[in-house]
């Protein structure tokens, strides 16, 4: 209900804000901009705010243009509940119109995350980043991912970074969700899937960790592009750490030379240099794992076939790989790729 002192008081502020030299028309205007209405941008609407506080909001995020008039015009008019929360709303609004949504209270807005599988931590940073409307930020997002605040039962003691413990899925981000909150739903998803395949119990089968095992999946990822070669090509990887072979992927050089350039395509002299991710010439698993494999290279690096195979040559351009057990059968595969010019 209206307060009769106040709206008294109202009516008279305004008529003199609005009698000034063409005060009147430049009322209107803000009252009811002309042009069409902007783009939607993300506004929050603090709890207990006042309309004085309400309108600064607005105004500081292009609903509105004039926060002073706005106060006035909502004195005048009462009986607005203006409820907190999360919206919304286009710029270049009328008065009206932004009233009547706070009035409606928020919306539930969503947008659909896409992970593809094999994205790295940087590559889901962009997507989140990029989402309309839910006000999140890549760099955030990184940060929450290697400053510790969320943690996978699966890293490491000391380490904190969670490439490879966010799983590759479709999400519904809410908005008003922090870039905490959609970190620790990925986590999530990817503990619930691994515990499903038993990773722990393959790990310890394995001779490995789990979190070595998710290394070998995050190159599986990468090297194998068909679903048939993911299991030859887990039994590779764990054929030469068993005889003390360094793996020669090439996928996890390129991973660390794309921390500080991610368009690169390295040359041949770039995957020799040396640095803690270049298994050419490092025996064992890279520090840490190279992108976020999903379930199928999962399940190839937790249940990989028996085999004797050491070499793995892509063959096809359809990216079909050769596998031998020998340096003879690694020569006759090589022929194989340069004749496809692959290599």
């Amino acid at each position: 209900m209206k307060h009769p002192v106040l709206t008294a008081i109202a009516v008279v502020v305004l008529l003199a804000f609005i009698a000034v030299g063409g005060g009147l028309l430049w009322a209107q205007d803000q009252i009811n901009p002309g042009g069409h209405r902007g783009p939607l941008t993300s506004v929050v609407i603090p709890t207990g705010a006042s309309s004085s506080e309400i309108g600064k909001v607005l105004a500081r995020a292009g609903v509105i243009h004039d926060s002073t008039l706005f106060e006035l015009y909502v004195r005048f008019h009462g009986d607005n509940q203006m409820l907190p929360g999360t919206y919304s709303l286009p710029k270049n609004s009328s008065y009206q119109q932004a009233i009547a949504a706070l009035d409606a209270g928020p919306k539930i807005v969503t947008a659909s995350l896409v992970v593809p599988e094999g994205y790295t931590v940087r590559q889901i940073a962009g997507a989140i980043g990029a989402l309309p409307n839910m006000g999140l930020s890549a760099q955030k997002f990184l940060a929450a991912a290697d400053n510790g605040t969320v943690r996978s039962p699966y890293e490491p003691a000391g380490v904190n970074n969670l490439e490879g413990l966010l799983f590759p899925a479709t999400y519904t981000v809410t908005q008003g969700e922090s870039e905490t909150d959609v970190l620790e739903q990925m986590v999530g998803a990817f503990d619930t899937r691994a515990s499903t395949i038993g990773l722990e119990a393959a790990a310890t089968a394995l001779h490995r960790t789990p979190y070595q095992v998710i290394t070998v999946a995050s190159i599986i990822e990468h090297e194998a592009k068909l679903a048939s070669d993911r299991g030859p090509v887990a039994s590779v990887i764990y054929n030469r750490l068993r005889v003390g072979m360094t793996l020669g992927a090439d996928s996890t050089e390129t991973y660390y030379l794309r921390l500080t350039d991610p368009t690169l395509v390295p040359s041949p002299s770039q995957l020799d240099e040396p640095g803690p991710y270049n298994t050419r010439l490092n025996p064992g698993l890279p520090p840490t794992p190279i992108s976020n494999p999903g379930l199928p290279s999962l399940m190839a690096a937790t249940q990989p076939p028996t085999t004797g195979y050491l070499y793995w040559v892509e063959i096809n351009p359809d990216g079909k790989l050769g596998f031998a057990s020998s340096a003879a059968g690694f020569a006759s595969l090589q022929q194989q790729c340069r004749a496809a010019n692959l290599c």
